[in-house]
C-alpha cells in the first residue's frame, strides 16, 4: 500500500493603480466568487477576482487517472433556477449528466448491514431500518407541540422532540454527517435547516407542512432578509435534477473563469484592506510584487478564516471577529477503485451513510460510478469515502497508506469487498464545512454589521447563506444585485 501515499493531496487552507469607476474586487474565486464576479461583470462593472491559490473553483475539484474520476469535493448539485440559468448562461446543458435513477436508493447502515432508506410513506411502514416504536413514534409527530418561535434548538433537540431518538440515530445523523461533517448535538437547526425549522413554525408540524408544500421545487438559497432574485433569472424548472457534468464538477468553475478571462488573477492573495475617501484599496500579491488597487466596492468570498490572516482595518476587525472564529471540522475524502468482480455488493444506489452509533471509520460512501457515467474504466468502480469531520477530526489527518486500511475494513464488512484497490485518490482538506452550530445568529449579526459599518463591503461564502454548490451559486448571484444597487445608488 505505500505506493498509493503518492496520490495524496493537500489543499492549503507596490505600486498604485488608481482603478475605474463602477470597479469592484471580489476576494476568493471559489464557486460563490466566481459567480458574483460573473454576474457584475454581466452588467458592465469593472471586476478584478483575486485568488491566492493556483486554481479557481475552490474544493470543486476533478482529476481523472487511469480511466477514475475523483472528486476533491463535491460530487454532485441539485438543481434550482439559480443554478439552471446559470448553466443556460454558460452553455453548459450539453456537458450535464444527470445522476442514474437508482440514485433514489440511499443505504444507512444499522447493526452492521446496509438498509435502504424509506423515500415514501408505505415504505416506511415496511423498512427493517426502524423498529416497530420507532415507526409509531413518527405517526405521532403531527400531534408534538410546536416550538419556541425565537429558540435557537439543536439538531439533536428538534428532531428527538419531533420524531424521536431512533430516527435522530439512524436517519438525521448519518444525513447531517453526509452533509456537513457534522454533530447533530451542536448544529443548530434554525440555521442548518431553515426550511424545515419554517415548515413547523408555519404549518405546527413536520407532516403537515410537508403535505402543503408538497410538489414544489425547493429554492437553493437559505433565505435571507436581502435576497432578491436575479433579474435575469428564468422561471423555475418542473423539477429539481441531481447533476454532475461528463468530465466532472469542475466544468461548472473551469466555464466561469473561462468566461472571466482578463479579470481572474490566480495565485494573487489579498494581504490588505483599508478604506480610503470613501473608497477602498486593496493590497494583493506575493512578497516583493505586490500591487494596490482602488475600487469602489469589496466582495470577500473567502472561508471566514481568511479573514483572520488578513491585514484589516479595526472598523472591520471589531465587528468580524466572530466571523473569523467560524469552525470548520477537517474532512479527508478518499477515491478508491476496484474490479467489479472484487466487490459483492450490487452497489445498486446513491451510495451508504453510516450513523454514529455504528462505530465505523467512514462517515458514508458514495457509489460514484452507480451514480455517474465514466467514472471508472470498464469492469471497474469507483466509491468515494469521507473520513473524519467533527465526529473524528483526528482520522482525517492520518495519513493515506493508514486512511485506506481502515477504510478497507469497512468496505470489507460492509460490501463485501475483497483484495487491494487497484486506485486510490486521497484529498485532504484541513478545514471543510462551516458549522452552522447553536447560537450561529451571533456571526450572522456580525456579518451583518461588518457590512453595515463598511459601506461598499460584503461578505459572501458558504459559512452564510448554505454550504450547497446551489446555494453558492445563489448566494453569489445576490451579492452581485446587492453591489450592483450599492454601486448604483453611491455613483
Amino acid at each position: 500500500m505505500r505506493a498509493l501515499a503518492d496520490h495524496r493531496d493537500i489543499v492549503p487552507s507596490s505600486d498604485q493603480d488608481a482603478g475605474d469607476h463602477r470597479s469592484v474586487a471580489v476576494v476568493g474565486a471559489g464557486i460563490t466568487g466566481l459567480v458574483a464576479a460573473y454576474e457584475l461583470r454581466r452588467r458592465g462593472v469593472n471586476v478584478t477576482l483575486y485568488e491566492a491559490s493556483g486554481h479557481a473553483g475552490g474544493a470543486i475539484r476533478t482529476s481523472r487517472t487511469d480511466g477514475f474520476l475523483a472528486e476533491h469535493g463535491p460530487n454532485s448539485c441539485v438543481t434550482s433556477a439559480p443554478v439552471e440559468a446559470l448553466m443556460t448562461q454558460l452553455d453548459l446543458q450539453d456537458d450535464v449528466v444527470e445522476a442514474n435513477p437508482s440514485a433514489n436508493r440511499r443505504y444507512v447502515v444499522r447493526d452492521g448491514t446496509l438498509r435502504a432508506f424509506p423515500m415514501t410513506p408505505p415504505a416506511m411502514l415496511t423498512t427493517r431500518l426502524f423498529s416497530l416504536r420507532a415507526k409509531l413514534r413518527v405517526l405521532l409527530e403531527p400531534l408534538v407541540r410546536r416550538g419556541a418561535t425565537d429558540g435557537d434548538e439543536s439538531v439533536a433537540s428538534f428532531v428527538r422532540r419531533r420524531l424521536g431518538p431512533e430516527v435522530l440515530d439512524y436517519a438525521v445523523d448519518p444525513f447531517i454527517s453526509g452533509i456537513f461533517a457534522g454533530d447533530t448535538e451542536t448544529l443548530s437547526m434554525v440555521h442548518a435547516f431553515p426550511r424545515l425549522f419554517e415548515l413547523e413554525q408555519q404549518h405546527g408540524s413536520l407532516s403537515a407542512g410537508l403535505m402543503a408544500t408538497r410538489g414544489r421545487m425547493p429554492s437553493t438559497a437559505s433565505a435571507t432578509d436581502d435576497a432578491e432574485v436575479p433579474e435575469a433569472a428564468p422561471p423555475p424548472p418542473t423539477r429539481a435534477r441531481l447533476i454532475s457534468f461528463v468530465d466532472g464538477m469542475q466544468t461548472l468553475p473551469d466555464a466561469l473563469a473561462d468566461s472571466l478571462a482578463g479579470t481572474l488573477r490566480v495565485g494573487c492573495p489579498v494581504r490588505l484592506l483599508h478604506r480610503n475617501e470613501g473608497r477602498w484599496v486593496v493590497e494583493s500579491g506575493q512578497d516583493g510584487d505586490t500591487r494596490a488597487r482602488t475600487v469602489d466596492a469589496v466582495v470577500m468570498a473567502t472561508p471566514a478564516h481568511v479573514l483572520a490572516a488578513m491585514e484589516l482595518p479595526a472598523a472591520i476587525r471589531k465587528h468580524a471577529a466572530l466571523v473569523e472564529r467560524v469552525e470548520y471540522p477537517p474532512v479527508s475524502t478518499l477515491t478508491l477503485g476496484f474490479a467489479r468482480t472484487d466487490v459483492a455488493h450490487a452497489l445498486d444506489g446513491f451510495g451508504m451513510l453510516i450513523p454514529s452509533k455504528e462505530k465505523r471509520s467512514i462517515l458514508g460512501a458514495l457509489f460514484s460510478s452507480s451514480l455517474f457515467p465514466e467514472r471508472a474504466p470498464d469492469g471497474h468502480v469507483a466509491i468515494t469515502c469521507f473520513v473524519g469531520g467533527a465526529r473524528m477530526p483526528e482520522r482525517a489527518r492520518e495519513d493515506t497508506d493508514l486512511l485506506v486500511e481502515r477504510v478497507l475494513i469497512d468496505l470489507r464488512q460492509l460490501i463485501g469487498v475483497r483484495g487491494e484497490p487497484v486506485f486510490a485518490k486521497h484529498v485532504y482538506w484541513p478545514r471543510a464545512i462551516p458549522q452552522y452550530t447553536v447560537g450561529y445568529q451571533a456571526v450572522k449579526n456580525a456579518v451583518d454589521e461588518t457590512e453595515l459599518a463598511n459601506p461598499g463591503l460584503y461578505l459572501a461564502g458558504n459559512y452564510r447563506n448554505g454550504v450547497s454548490v446551489g446555494d453558492c451559486v445563489a448566494s453569489g448571484q445576490q451579492i452581485a444585485h446587492r453591489v450592483a444597487s450599492y454601486l448604483t445608488h453611491a455613483g
